[in-house]
């Protein structure tokens, strides 16, 4: 009968246990475990299906990168979104030339095409072998073309389509810019410090030390001079990029900053964070002119119209938001094709 009963008891005691662990909180590991989802950005953070969003330099349209391919939005007629093509993978990364007539687009494919913007046709096709993932960028006068991923850099003469130089620098990055005159490179490596490069001779010029975790966003200025970085320390930070030093830390974020975006008189940063908001800087202060709210979701990245008088933002939410930047008020949303 003892032995019945402390049985009963041990089978008892077991599914109090197991009844205890189903009710409690399941906390996510911290993001400085080694148990991690992939790093790149998109396949950790972003599940919209955009993934980046770029104005014409004559701001009339909306280029978008996504899951099916680039659309354009006629900011000027109350249509529907036309396809740059149909056959497309998905793309991640686009960028107009400053003329407005040529766009950039990299996907999934691995292949860095260009597109005369007015009529859609495709011009021409480059083989970059970087992996799914990486960024294409015009350099200011239109004729260099680069493209970077988390392993190497490559830039294109577009006029000749031949390739001039590639350069692997000797380390991954995981958020990349180049400055105006596509003369320096701004990585970081998953961690806390930031690197500039030499685009022509690869070294490396610079460490930029002063955020306490992960560097998951930066940005040059249109002049060059100062580069942002957001972090999951959730502070937004400014750096003299000839003295490599610290110039203001931004703070108000919750969480961490995955997009950071200059306007293009360089007056203005804005700021997306997963805390749902994304928020606009005074450059010269450091301080906060606004805090932008409504996204039901992460937001994933924003950018400035080329007059700085809108802001367009894009969240894990599929939408995408057009809001004024003097008054702070939303303006209207974009209707998203079904993908």
């Amino acid at each position: 009968m003892r032995k019945m009963l402390l049985f009963v008891f041990f089978v008892l005691g077991i599914a109090w246990i197991l009844f205890l662990a189903s009710i409690m909180p399941r906390h996510n590991l911290p993001m400085d475990s080694h148990w991690q989802l992939p790093r790149d950005k998109n396949a950790r953070l972003n599940t919209s299906g955009i993934n980046d969003v770029q104005y014409s330099p004559d701001g009339t349209r909306i280029a978008v990168a996504s899951a099916i391919g680039v659309w354009f939005y006629d900011l000027n007629a109350d249509k529907a979104p036309v396809p740059l093509t149909t056959d497309m993978t998905s793309v991640f990364s686009i960028s107009f030339s400053l003329d407005g007539e040529t766009l950039a687009s990299g996907g999934e494919d691995e292949l860095v095409r260009l597109w005369d913007v007015d009529t859609g046709n495709h011009k021409r096709t480059f083989i970059t072998n970087h992996g799914p993932f990486f960024r294409v960028l015009f350099s200011t006068d239109g004729k260099t073309l680069a493209s970077c991923s988390v392993q190497e850099l490559n830039l294109w003469d577009v006029a000749t389509s031949t390739h001039k130089a590639n350069n692997r620098m000797g380390a991954s990055w995981f958020a990349v810019s180049m400055n105006a005159d596509g003369g320096t490179l701004a990585t970081d490596k998953g961690y806390a410090t930031i690197r500039l490069w030499d685009v022509i001779t690869g070294k490396e010029e610079r460490r930029l030390r002063g955020h306490t975790k992960n560097v998951e966003s930066i940005a040059f200025s249109p002049d060059g001079k100062t580069l942002a970085s957001g972090s999951t320390d959730k502070t937004v930070r400014l750096w003299d990029v000839a003295t490599g030093k610290q110039k203001k830390v931004l703070k108000g974020h919750r969480k961490s900053i995955d997009s950071i975006v200059f306007s293009a008189d360089g007056q203005m940063l804005a700021t997306a964070s997963r805390d749902r908001t994304f928020r606009l800087w005074d450059t010269s202060t450091g301080k906060r002119k606004k805090t932008f709210k409504g996204h039901t979701a992460e937001v994933v990245g924003v950018s400035f119209s080329p007059d700085g008088q809108t802001i367009i933002s894009w969240s894990n939410d599929r939408t995408i938001r057009l809001w004024d930047v003097g008054t702070g008020k939303f303006k209207k949303a974009l209707k998203v094709p079904k993908f």
